[in-house]
């Protein structure tokens, strides 16, 4: 059974928000850099990530992240950019 991944882009903020369970689950958030937020639910589970400048991550920025938000959002962005061109 496939995951529903939910991402949100906000081009007036440039930020990105990537969910991999329901967002009405966060209970808290995390900065993995000044650039990236994890949201975490009530067991401290991440449940998606938010990056805030999307126009600015660096390989830095997707390397602080865990490996399996880190592919979904690569992955994410590589479908935006061939939808793009």
């Amino acid at each position: 059974m496939e995951k529903l991944i939910r991402l949100y882009y906000l081009p007036e903020l440039d930020t990105l928000d990537l969910w991999l369970d329901d967002p009405e689950g966060e209970a808290l958030s995390e900065p993995l850099n000044e650039n990236v937020v994890a949201k975490l639910n009530e067991k401290n589970d991440i449940i998606g990530v938010e990056v805030i400048s999307l126009s600015r991550l660096t390989e830095g920025d997707i390397g602080s992240m865990p490996t399996e938000i880190r592919e979904v959002l690569v992955s994410a962005l590589k479908k935006m950019a061939a939808k793009a061109l």
